[in-house]
């Protein structure tokens, strides 16, 4: 599933890049963004599928790509879909640097989306920078467990059936096997990655 989380037509390179430091068990007391529409998702409740673009989380006026659905995994030593040098599709270095895919510890929490560059009149590149880390929630509805992890990589590619692919670590802490759908929502910001407590 590594393979897709990485190769896309809208991003120019996909590849890699080292976490932050970060806790693997932080604590986290809001994991949820305050919705922006009635209709938005809110720390209590869980995001219903999506029957319309309306049910998808919103920050700031953008959305995100998908409320619910299927995840798989990339990253980690096990992980060989990428080349070395392969760049992450997102700039999550340290003045905006594109960090190198085979740097992911596949223990921290970190996730690929398709993100829609182009959303509140910004360029793709001013829409890279401002999903870069962006925190989210990501729920596994049948056992409730929930992780927040940062936006790092652009997929999996649509022909994989996966709105999401996380960390090796993040899928671990959902309890996730195969085929497992989730629930995606804009996580407080302010939240650390790592397992909701």
């Amino acid at each position: 599933m590594a393979a897709e989380a990485t190769s896309s037509p809208k991003k120019a390179a996909a590849a890699d890049a080292s976490e932050n430091s970060t806790a693997n068990r932080p604590e986290v007391n809001s994991p949820v963004a305050e919705p922006t529409s009635a209709k938005g998702p809110t720390a209590d409740q869980h995001t219903p599928a999506p029957s319309l673009q309306e049910d998808v989380s919103e920050l700031d006026g953008v959305k995100l790509p998908a409320a619910r659905g299927k995840a798989g995994t990339f990253g980690g030593p096990k992980d060989r879909s990428a080349k070395p040098d392969d760049k992450l599709a997102l700039p999550t270095g340290l003045h905006f640097q594109y960090e190198r895919y085979r740097s992911l510890n596949a223990n921290h929490f970190y996730c690929a989306m398709r993100w829609d560059y182009r959303q509140n009149h910004m360029s793709a590149e001013e829409g890279k920078r401002w999903f870069a880390n962006k925190k989210i929630l990501v729920t596994n509805p049948r056992n409730g467990l929930a992780v927040v992890v940062r936006a790092v990589d652009y997929g999996p590619h649509e022909k994989t059936g996966l709105i999401i692919s996380i960390s090796p670590g993040a899928a671990e802490a959902l309890g996730l096997t195969a085929d497992d759908e989730v629930n995606c929502a804009f996580a407080d910001q302010k939240a650390r990655p790592g397992p909701v407590e």
